[in-house]
Parts: C-alpha cells; structure tokens; sequence
C-alpha cells in the first residue's frame, strides 16, 4: 500500500515537535488553577512510590535512571522556598518529560519493513507447524487463512477517508495490538497510532518497531494528575491532526474474561474535543468516528495469570498472582503453534461505525439520530449559538458513547463454541451447589467437579436455543460451528479448542462424564458470555 496518499502519520517527524509543544501548553492551561505546589507534591509521591514499587529490569534501567533523577530534582526543588526555586520551571520539566515519554514515532521504511516481515513471519510458523514445511519457498499456506475479518469493513475503509477513526477494540491479549495492526493492513487501511503499555516497550525487539510505528506509551502505573492530563492532550491533538488511532477503552486486558463494561472515559472524550476544536478551525473533513472492534479468541494466551490477577482483586487477595504468560517467548511460540496447528481460529470483527454521541454512522458519514433522521453534529455542539467545549454537556455526552460502546460489544461479539462449552459446565456445576458463593465453588475438589454428559448436553442445549434467539434478535453473533443444531458437533469442537493451549484440561469427557482441571480457567472462559442474562 502506498501509505504516503492516506496517512498523515507518514509525515509525522516534522510535525511532532510542535505536537508535543502544543501538547505542554494546552496541559498548562487545563492545570493554571491548580496549585503548583500541591501537583507536584502529589506527583512526587506518587511516582517515588512507583519507582520504589518496581525495580528495573535489565533493558529498562536507563528510563528507571532518567525517572529517578527527573523527581530527585523535583523533591529537592519542592524542599527549597519558592522563591528561591521557581515552582514554573519544576512543572515544565516534568511536562516535557512526560511528553517526549509518551509522544510516539513513525518510519515510514520500518512500517514497509513489518507490514512484510510480520506477515512472513506468522505465515512461516503457521506452514512449520501445519503442514511441516520450514523453507521459505515450500509456504502454501497464509495467516489470513487462521483470521475471520468480518463486520463492517468497507464501511470503515469509506469513512478514512472521511474523517479521522478512533478505533476501539475490545482487549483480552497483549497479541492483540499486533494482530489488530495487520487486520488493519489487511483491510487497505492506512497505518494508525496507538497507545502501547510502556512495559510493552521494555523487550529491546518490540521497542525498536513499536517506537517507529506510531505508538504512543501508556503508562497506568502513573496515576498523578499531570501525566493524565498530558496523555489525554496528547491523544486529542494527534486526532486533530487527521491521525487515526486505535485505543483500548477498557484501560487493560479483560482479567477477569468477560467483555469491557466499564471503560475509561477520559481518553475516550479526546475524540469530542478533537471534532470540537475541528470545526472551530473549519477543518476539512473535521469529523471522528468511532469504531468499535471485538476480537475472539478460544483460548488466550495469558487467560491463567489474567484471571488469578482478577480473583486476587475481587476476592482480596485469596489468590496468588503468577508471571505473565505474556513475557514469555516460548508460550508465545506455543500459543501460535498451538492455533496453526489445529483449526482453530481468531475472529475480528468491525462493528457499527458510530459518532462522538453514540449515534450509528452511514457510510457517508453522516450521524443517524434515534428517530432515524440526519442529524447534524455542530448544532449539538452548539450551546447559546456559540460552537464550543461545555464540560458539563461534554461529559454527558461521553458517557452515552460509553454505554453505547459497552451495548456494542456485546452485539459484536462472535460467540465460539470454546465460549458456550465453558459457560454450560461453570453454570451446571453452580447448580450442582447452589450453597456455594464464587470462591468456595472455585476451590472444589477435582472429584467435584464432573458431570454426567446427558445432563450437560440437556442443559447444553437450553443455553444454545437461548443463544439462538439472542442471535436472532441482533444481540450477539454465533461463530459457524455454532450454526448447527447438532449439539454433540459444538460441543466436540469447544473441548477440543479449550485443550489445546494449557497444560490442564479446562473442559474434558470421557466415559459419560464431563469435568474440569481447572476451576479458575473454567470460568474465565465462561465470563464471556456473563452478561447475556442467560
């Protein structure tokens, strides 16, 4: 693809500097009434409690030293009188640190080079361990063949061109943002920004790519006022730059498996003030659009650390946290040589484009209101005839698009047979007990934890006509081994997906029984399909 016809991130270096210019003033105005010493002592506590929190590790020593002195001035400034240290200068010191942290990069010849090299990559591993081929030259076989893109794409490929699209997808895997990138290539779509963990930038290799390719850091270990602020400016002003940007609204990945319901609202309102401030400046093409994403996935690469992770927090640390299986590069190489070599497949798809109110989007761009007329986005961003930012009005605004998005995501989603096996054997076995709360039904012996297979395909076979009607009335989608109502055949193809990446079986049968090795994956992958009031 010619990137340089489309993409305004292609000619990105020779506006950054100024982006992160404007960036540091608008923070300085949004901050101007706030008390200079109370924000940064407040940022000084918090980030010399983080650096106490996390040691560096061998390839992240040199950002840990730049923090750790970067805050030594400031608590040694904050000591002194103010007149004698200028409480301005310390403030701008740390906005231009967390801007140039946080301010990403892109190299249009390293975009050439991954969009080449990624793809061969994952298409060498899927023909090693599919059909066994190792040589470049003996590959038949292409990653396209192990993703299902399905949804509204040309739709989106449409309204590029339109506007500027803030992507939002739904987050369960630290892969995702990789596989979302080539989907993205895939659909013809020119490259987008996105926000990245800064912990994802600590491997040397993904550093180098990530930090050429148009991400941007997130840290959510900084939680003081002025990084929030800086961040939120951040992606506003690349939006208002015609820069398309995927962004995870849910914060993180999914711990506990379900989808997002509660999403972060304050990076999600950069999209408002973005269009806001568009078509204050009369902008060509002024408009973002919002699209959501939903990805899914029958097993998941870190599903054992994720949920321990979430039943540590919700159950008040009656559980222990384990590495993330993420940072290990051998259970990555297992995760995808586990999917290439079964049927096993991942499922994206592009859901309804909406606009910065919620309201579902045509393909011309133009924003459908609730009784189905046009309606135009300037006349609702107008308050007394005058076009501009009302904090009270915004805020509201936002937060229809958050539930709107979070009702979006669950019509989007793409229910597997993985999903519904999970969900059959968890709900069964709470009926087997129904004196247990969640973590006591947890923590059942393994002898416990079976069923008679008649009485889990009985019940199967409920949940499946109720996902059925669900289907039917727009509320979800059901993958094609769902389109049968051979209820055996799912089932099969469920336990058979669920086994095939941990080294416990999540869902076995055998001899009229059916069980589970594992209560805590069991219902990580039964959480997806929590909140259907099944």
């Amino acid at each position: 693809m010619n990137i340089s016809s489309h993409s305004p991130l292609t000619q990105f270096e020779s506006i950054r500097a100024p982006i992160l210019s404007d960036v540091v003033s608008q923070t300085k105005k949004d901050i101007s009434e706030s008390s200079l010493e109370l924000l940064l002592s407040e940022a000084l506590y918090s980030e010399r409690f983080r650096l106490k929190r996390n040691r560096p590790g061998f390839f992240t020593q040199k950002r840990y030293k730049n923090d750790k002195k970067i805050w030594s001035q400031v608590q040694t400034g904050l000591i002194l009188s103010a007149s004698s240290v200028d409480r301005q200068g310390l403030l701008d010191q740390v906005l231009n640190h967390y801007a140039e942290e946080i301010g990403g990069h892109f190299d249009p010849t390293i975009y050439k080079v991954a969009t080449y090299m990624v793809p061969w990559f994952f298409n060498w591993i899927l023909n090693a361990a599919s059909v066994q081929r190792f040589l470049p030259w003996g590959m038949t076989e292409s990653l396209q063949s192990k993703l299902h893109i399905l949804g509204e794409i040309k739709a989106l490929q449409k309204l590029s061109k339109k506007g500027t699209i803030l992507l939002v997808p739904t987050h369960q895997s630290n892969i995702d943002s990789v596989l979302i990138g080539y989907v993205i290539y895939l659909m013809s779509l020119p490259p987008f920004a996105y926000g990245a963990g800064l912990n994802l930038f600590s491997n040397p290799l993904l550093s180098f790519f990530m930090s050429r390719l148009g991400s941007y850091t997130v840290d959510r270990q900084k939680t003081n006022l002025i990084y929030k602020h800086i961040l939120k400016n951040y992606s506003t002003r690349i939006l208002e730059e015609g820069v398309h940007s995927i962004f995870f609204p849910g914060g993180g990945r999914s711990r506990s498996g379900a989808i997002e319901t509660k999403l972060k609202l304050g990076l999600l309102g950069t999209g408002l003030q973005a269009q806001i401030t568009n078509l204050q400046k009369k902008k060509p093409n002024p408009h973002i659009y919002v699209v959501p994403m939903v990805t899914s996935y029958h097993f998941v690469l870190e599903a054992s650390s994720l949920i321990e992770d979430y039943l540590a927090e919700s159950g008040k640390h009656r559980f222990i946290i384990t590495d993330d299986e993420s940072w290990q590069s051998l259970k990555v190489i297992s995760f995808f040589w586990k999917l290439f070599s079964s049927q096993s497949t991942i499922t994206m798809r592009v859901g309804k484009p909406l606009d910065i109110f919620g309201n579902f989007v045509d393909e011309e761009g133009h924003s459908i209101g609730p009784n189905q007329t046009s309606i135009d986005p300037v006349k609702w961003l107008t308050t007394r005839g005058v076009l501009q930012s009302e904090p009270q009005r915004d805020q509201e605004y936002v937060r229809e698009l958050g539930l709107k998005l979070v009702e979006r995501f669950h019509c989007e989603n793409t229910v597997l047979s993985s999903h519904l096996v999970a969900f059959v054997l968890f709900e069964t076995l709470r009926k087997q007990y129904p004196d247990l709360d969640l973590y006591r039904l947890l923590r059942i012996t393994l002898s416990q934890r079976s069923v008679p297979l008649d009485k889990f395909l009985k019940n199967a076979e409920i949940y499946f006509q109720k996902l059925v009607l669900a289907s039917e009335n727009r509320k979800l989608y059901l993958s094609s081994e769902l389109q049968t109502s051979q209820v055996q055949s799912w089932v099969d193809d469920g336990i058979k997906n669920l086994g095939l990446l941990h080294d416990v079986a999540v869902v076995r049968a055998q001899e009229g029984v059916i069980w589970t090795e594992d209560m805590n994956l069991l219902y990580y992958y039964r959480n997806r399909l929590s909140r259907y009031g099944l």
